[in-house]
């Protein structure tokens, strides 16, 4: 009786898990779309306007990405020292936050994404 009950809940497990297989293979099926809709969009957007797009569904804002500075040897030099501080005291302390447990899907590339 006490097996079936284990079988059972190793069963439920399993379609949770399966569950979670087939909505990464959509999602990466979206993203896929998405990747490929891209550039069309861009063009799209800019042709349309240089700010904010309305649509009944969405309102779409132009934004700029974060910029890149080349910064003085002595600015580098104290980042670099900053880095080290920090990875000193990560050794010498606890967080204060964060680390929670996580289950990371990695598809396999299996047959089921070909299907997508």
């Amino acid at each position: 009786m006490e097996t079936e009950t284990a079988a059972t809940d190793v069963e439920k497990h399993l379609e949770i898990i399966d569950k979670m297989i087939d909505l990464r293979l959509r999602l990466a099926a979206i993203e896929s779309e998405i990747q490929a809709v891209q550039p069309e969009f861009h063009l799209a957007c800019a042709a349309i306007s240089d700010g904010k797009i309305e649509t009944p569904r969405a309102t779409i804002s132009r934004r700029l990405t974060a910029g890149r500075w080349e910064y003085s040897p002595p600015i580098v030099q104290m980042e670099e020292d900053l880095k080290r501080l920090k990875k000193d005291f990560q050794k010498k302390h606890e967080p204060t936050e964060g680390r929670e447990v996580i289950w990371a899907v990695r598809l396999t590339g299996g047959d089921d994404l070909r299907n997508f």
